[in-house]
């Protein structure tokens, strides 16, 4: 069996800063995969970094150790916008309902506008006479 000739560990290098830049680099990609906004499929990366130089005797080496990572953007979200003007100015609103003009139901079963605002109750409106229409 071979001995081990290069006596290296990672998580005790440069007093435990490789380690720590890792641990730094994971939690940025950790958060961004449980983000709700990203997807979570995705593949993120951690990379660290070592450039190595050596003295012209090869004798002594510097290390220098770098770390970045890379993160999911977040989806893009997207709305669409009545606009109009009148003597008070430019106004606009996001649409609610899908189509312009047309109200809709919310979760709790009030009727609200393509904006949705509440829609007031016509008060102008003749009630069917149900005797009427079955005769």
């Amino acid at each position: 069996m071979n001995e081990k000739t290069i006596d290296l560990n990672l998580s005790t290098i440069l007093d435990g800063a490789v380690q720590e830049k890792f641990e730094e680099e994971m939690e940025a990609v950790l958060k961004n995969i449980h983000d709700i906004n990203t997807d979570p499929s995705k593949a993120r990366k951690v990379v660290i970094e070592f450039k190595i130089s050596s003295d012209s005797r090869r004798e002594t080496l510097s290390v220098e150790v770098n770390s970045k990572h890379t993160t999911v953007g977040k989806e893009p979200v997207s709305a669409t916008l009545l606009t109009g003007e009148d003597s008070k100015g430019v106004h606009a609103k996001e649409l609610k309902s899908g189509a312009k003009d047309q109200t809709y139901f919310d979760e709790s079963g009030q009727v609200l506008d393509d904006a949705g605002e509440p829609v007031e109750k016509e008060t102008n409106v003749t009630p069917i006479n149900k005797k009427a229409l079955y005769k």
